[in-house]
């Protein structure tokens, strides 16, 4: 293995050469150990560069892993934006995001680790950078599909719908052993149609519950 590289380079696509493989690193790490286990040092190695480049681009580790969030965020927004283009979109989130998931073991990692610890240093970056966005962007998906004009039943039904799709991420140790459901069943197509169905069969349900308790009212 050569020595990693010292000092901060001149040319400016050296400088953006280092920092990607800085982050590439940080999220190969993270794909084994939680944000917390992973020290500077580590990166460093990871990515064959001094770590004192981490300081000078990121200021520290935080800034190191909020700029892997920027990128995953941007990658897989990118993707999910496109998707009101679809003729059923709620299907093509849930495929998007089952392979976001499942191609990418440091986001369900980021999730167990720095959305439900009470106290991360990551957490906030976090929801505001992918729930905070899916919060905005999902609703409105639902509602075209739907055809739901109450704002609150779309959030409503947006926010199960993402449980349905994470819940088997954030206890994947309990769904691995006790379920015996492997990474490569939720692979499988039949899984997210099994999602689908149980959505749309929940949508349903609760809007003709909203039709029929307006029509008392009336």
């Amino acid at each position: 293995m050569s020595k990693p590289s010292r000092g901060r380079p001149v040319d400016q696509s050296k400088q953006a050469e280092q920092k990607k493989k800085l982050i590439e690193a940080t999220q190969r790490l993270l794909s084994e150990k939680s944000f917390r286990a992973i020290t500077i040092r580590e990166i460093a190695e990871a990515a064959n560069i001094n770590s004192a480049m981490i300081r000078y681009y990121f200021e520290n580790k935080e800034g190191l892993f909020k700029a892997l969030l920027d990128r995953m965020a941007e990658q897989h927004f990118d993707s999910i934006n496109t998707l009101s283009s679809e003729d059923n979109p709620i299907r093509a989130v849930i495929r998007v995001m089952l392979d976001m998931l499942l191609d990418n073991a440091s986001m369900a990692r980021m999730i167990h680790d720095e959305v439900l610890q009470q106290e991360s240093p990551l957490k906030d970056a976090f929801i505001e950078r992918f729930p905070m966005r899916m919060a905005k962007l999902l609703p409105k998906l639902i509602a075209q599909e739907l055809q739901v004009s109450d704002p609150r039943v779309c959030k409503y039904l947006a926010f199960n719908l993402i449980s349905l799709i994470i819940t088997p991420f954030i206890g994947d140790p309990v769904r691995k052993i006790a379920w015996k459901i492997s990474d490569e069943e939720l692979r499988d197509p039949f899984w997210a149609e099994h999602l689908y169905t149980l959505f749309i069969n929940g949508s349903n349900y609760i809007s003709n519950r909203i039709d029929s308790n307006s029509e008392r009212k009336l």
